[in-house]
């Protein structure tokens, strides 16, 4: 029987759709409908997500969540309450209560302290309250009485507490015995002191998951903290600001954890984070089931701060014990930053098939992306050559991405540091008046460029076919160019100019190209196999498609 009135369709199939629409949406979109639907949002069988924050000067919204919340409080499953200053008085006029007992995730913004309070207050008696984010903002200074009542509700899993000022939680003692929680997950999302973190994590002794951000620095020695134990405890993510390394260290060796994840991010005078012996040392001796490292570190530059040279041995983050991981070591360069990053190997642009370009060695993986190829616009003491320094006193670069457009002589500037060179990808390039050369300057920046190392090139955006001929006449040893194409005329353009020069400059070493086309298909691979053949501009030519890119490889 075909279905014609959509009241006709079953339960399940509107259940489905609910799923993507706040509860209010769906009481006044379909409650004064008909019987049918009145049925149907009545349901116990239909979960209400409640997002309260669309507040109106008449209070009609807020009617109707109150409405909701009198019928269909055995029906929500999650309520998120965003409430401005002046809107405090929506929490008072209900309580939530046991009576809410299909609710699991609570998430709470910007209320004032008093009515907070009051409200966790009344948590524990809710029976499957899992998951609860509370967000201060600038509202509370003290955050003892709230971190005391979340501690002591008993079926919650997660808990996310964040603030935008810094906050103390002073009052709160370390827990007893009596005093755990069953917490799982805990993220910390606000300015604290070390000794109160100890304090907070005494509480959760099941933990399996620990975030915390904002943490600062303070004279205490960190030595007399008492050890906890978080036998549970796998993953640990953490973002810190002026605290040293040894500091960290002593903190991670007083959980006691059996640590599979650790990720850090840093801001610090502490040069010694990049001390590469360092955490391979400490991650031996005291993190033997780590299987997932990420590490970031920034260095701040400016006219009147520079920071600390690295002073250690070179060249460690290619020890055995980083190659056997595949934890990489990667640097960038962004306005008054040099970031340095270990992550997890990925594979990179030049690395398309094992059959035809030989994987990465691990060894020489350590890439550098500039973001800022410029810092003078912005530093009149600065240049780039000071980043790049700072970078080489820590590791070889042997991959190098400029993400903005680059004039020839900045590019040379760049490479003239960076000798070590395999790759190297550009975004464009400028040749603006001023940055023209001179015939004699282009002799020099030849001679220059003529002794680099480079293999594989990419070409992400070319203004002018020239300048794929000077790329070509500076990168003598490339085998493998890349070339972003707008569109498959560009392309076809591409491939009778490289490969008619090649034809005619036989020295040059290329066996790979590849055009990048957002439109690629196989017509477009068989138009270029025929003006290869028709124009006889290579023997022995295999073409090849990877969703957008399309590979042109020969012996």
């Amino acid at each position: 029987m075909s279905i014609t009135l959509i009241e006709n369709l079953s339960k399940e199939f509107f259940f489905e759709i609910f799923e993507y629409l706040d509860g209010c949406e769906i009481y006044q979109a379909f409650s004064n409908l008909n019987y049918h639907f009145q049925q149907l949002i009545n349901s116990l069988f239909l979960s209400l997500k409640f997002n309260f924050y669309r507040l109106t000067s008449d209070n009609v919204y807020t009617n109707t969540y109150k409405q909701l919340l009198f019928n269909n409080k055995h029906q929500i499953l999650s309520f998120h309450i965003t409430l401005p200053l002046e809107k405090d008085d929506f929490l008072s006029s209900f309580s939530i209560d046991s009576s809410f007992d299909h609710l699991e995730s609570l998430i709470i913004i910007d209320i004032s302290e008093n009515i907070l309070l009051s409200l966790l207050a009344n948590l524990y008696s809710l029976s499957r309250l899992f998951s609860l984010t509370i967000d201060t903002q600038h509202r509370i200074n003290d955050l003892s009485d709230i971190y005391r009542l979340i501690f002591t509700l008993p079926k919650l899993k997660y808990i996310k507490c964040s603030s935008e000022i810094y906050v103390t939680c002073d009052l709160l003692p370390m827990a007893t015995n009596e005093q755990f929680s069953n917490i799982e997950y805990f993220i910390i999302e606000h300015p604290f002191a070390f000794k109160e973190l100890c304090t907070l994590i005494s509480y959760v002794p099941q933990l399996r998951h620990l975030t915390f951000s904002g943490l600062t620095d303070e004279d205490i020695n960190i030595k007399v903290i008492k050890s906890i134990t978080l036998s549970n405890l796998t993953r640990l993510y953490i973002q810190i600001d002026e605290i040293s390394a040894d500091k960290l260290e002593i903190f991670i060796n007083k959980l006691n954890a059996k640590l599979k994840v650790l990720s850090l991010g840093c801001t610090s005078v502490d040069i010694d984070y990049l001390n590469a012996n360092r955490w391979e040392n400490f991650i031996l001796n005291n993190l033997p089931q780590l299987e997932n490292f990420y590490f970031t570190y920034h260095a701040y530059f400016g006219d009147d701060d520079i920071p600390s040279m690295y002073f250690g041995i070179r060249d460690q983050f290619i020890s055995s014990f980083w190659l056997q991981r595949q934890w990489t070591l990667e640097t960038e360069i962004e306005f008054d930053t040099v970031r340095y990053s270990i992550r997890p190997y990925k594979k990179r642009w030049y690395e398309y098939d094992k059959q035809h370009i030989i994987i990465n060695q691990y060894s020489k993986s350590i890439r550098l992306i500039i973001k800022d190829v410029s810092p003078e616009k912005w530093f009149k003491t600065l240049s780039i050559n000071q980043y790049i320094d700072h970078i080489l006193t820590v590791t070889k670069i042997y991959h190098l991405e400029i993400q903005e457009t680059i004039c020839f002589s900045k590019l040379c500037e760049i490479l003239y540091n960076l000798p070590e060179l395999d790759t190297l990808r550009i975004h464009s390039l400028s040749f603006s008046k001023t940055d023209y050369l001179s015939d004699e300057e282009l002799d020099n920046v030849i001679v220059l460029l003529s002794k680099n190392h480079i293999t594989k090139l990419y070409f992400e955006k070319m203004n002018e076919i020239e300048e794929i001929y000077l790329l070509m006449l500076a990168f003598l040893h490339i085998n493998y160019l890349q070339i972003k194409c707008v569109n498959y005329m560009e392309a076809e353009l591409l491939v009778k100019f490289i490969l008619t020069l090649m034809k005619n400059e036989s020295y040059h070493l290329i066996r790979l190209l590849c055009f990048s086309i957002p439109t690629a298909d196989d017509k477009m691979v068989r138009k270029l196999e025929a003006i290869i053949n028709v124009k006889n501009l290579l023997w022995n030519c295999t073409i090849k498609r990877v969703v957008d890119n399309i590979y042109l490889y020969w012996k």
